[in-house]
């Protein structure tokens, strides 16, 4: 397999799926991310599919935290509401008499093609047209879903960069006579587009399936697939089920192989390690990987009874905070946000909201715990503990190392 390009051009031209679009029923708001991206997708009452920054242009709230009104999404924190397709502002409830403000949230183009939605890193109305995927626009099944002539699986989120998880793609296999998660025949992969692989039995290149890659963020990468037919109605079931057992042994190979830390080649990039995926599995009970976590994981910045008087007595401590581009250390004090103690000092951090709502003073953690108290960040952003709301949150450590 050919490895694809990385340069910001290429990526600019280049498509991403972002989501099943059965994904969108019921007046559904989809949070995703593209590269770093926040994104949140949503379909207007109309059918009109959007795709959006997941930030709202007054006080920079997730949007995806909001309501869906039919043909626009309100902010859940003021309550502003936002036109489909534009974006642009159409209501304030603080003031409901008056013009609505001449504020849009950014948009990014849209296709919806082959079951998924699809955008574009270029600037809404500079993207370039969707390169067609042949392998799936020649493919009858898209033209008559009823006949049940493909599946789409469900999407898998691996925490692996995203040109890893297509490099592994080449090894990926399955067994399209008796769908037995544990037993495959041999394969070939293709690159069929800067971001998608097909992979053929050899056997029979009737059984294929499509992967689409996502890179989300750094370290992150969701994985979209397609596995087309012959695939009878009553066979859709046991083809998922199928695909998501090889999906789950790529995906906790290449997390496992993450954690081992690789040296950089000479051009910048990890090394590739060969990929242990054996391409027989015995048929063994699933097994639950539990992560033991030493940073708090909830929004009062406890993990359970055990820490929840501890997080308590954190907030009312002061502690140090060490600064590693200026190589400062300041001390906030009890009663006292980390934000006011970085402008005592003269030290400026991007702020709105300041109520812990908003993510705008959001700020990478380098050592130690952060004790949240913020409403923005999710489950998985606290347990990792890797950033912060400066505005309100504290620090469970004696001492906290900021990327300031």
């Amino acid at each position: 397999m050919g490895r694809p390009m990385a340069d910001k051009d290429r990526m600019e031209h280049a498509w991403f799926a972002l989501c099943d679009v059965d994904q969108l029923g019921g007046q559904a708001i989809y949070h995703t991310e593209l590269h770093g991206n926040e994104l949140v997708v949503w379909r207007a009452e109309d059918g009109a599919v959007n795709v959006w920054e997941n930030r709202c242009p007054h006080r920079g709230v997730r949007l995806s935290l909001g309501h869906h009104r039919g043909e626009a999404l309100q902010c859940q924190y003021h309550g502003w509401q936002f036109n489909s397709g534009s974006g642009a502002c159409r209501f304030v409830p603080a003031h409901p008499d008056a013009a609505a403000p001449p504020v849009a949230v950014k948009t990014w183009p849209v296709e919806v093609r082959y079951g998924f939605v699809w955008t574009c890193l270029a600037p809404f109305g500079e993207a370039p047209p969707f390169t067609p995927i042949e392998e799936l626009e020649t493919d009858a099944a898209f033209n008559a879903p009823s006949e049940g002539q493909h599946v789409r699986l469900r999407t898998v989120a691996i925490d692996a960069p995203s040109e890893t998880v297509q490099h592994a793609l080449a090894g990926y296999c399955f067994d399209h006579a008796h769908f037995d998660p544990w037993q495959s025949t041999e394969c070939v992969a293709f690159d069929v587009a800067p971001n998608a692989v097909m992979i053929e039995q050899l056997d029979d290149a009737a059984h294929r399936v499509v992967f689409v890659v996502q890179p989300a963020r750094v370290g992150r990468t969701y994985l979209h697939g397609v596995a087309l037919g012959p695939v009878a109605l009553t066979e859709r079931l046991t083809v998922q089920w199928h695909h998501q057992q090889r999906l789950n042994a790529l995906r906790d190979a290449l997390e496992q192989q993450s954690e081992h830390l690789q040296p950089l080649s000479r051009d910048g990039v990890a090394d590739r390690q060969p990929l242990s995926v054996p391409p027989t599995s015995p048929p063994v009970q699933p097994v639950i990987l539990q992560r033991s976590l030493s940073k708090p994981v909830s929004a009062s910045g406890s993990q359970g009874d055990k820490n929840s008087s501890a997080g308590h007595d954190a907030a009312d401590r002061a502690f140090d905070v060490h600064l590693s581009r200026s190589r400062r250390t300041i001390k906030v004090a009890a009663g006292v946000t980390v934000l006011q103690s970085l402008r005592n000092h003269g030290i400026e951090v991007p702020s709105s909201c300041e109520q812990g709502v908003c993510g705008t003073c959001r700020t990478r953690v380098i050592e130690g715990t952060p004790l949240h108290r913020d409403d923005f960040l999710t489950a998985q952003e606290r347990a990792a503990g890797d950033c912060m709301m400066v505005c309100v949150s504290r620090a469970a450590t004696e001492t906290l190392t900021l990327d300031l």
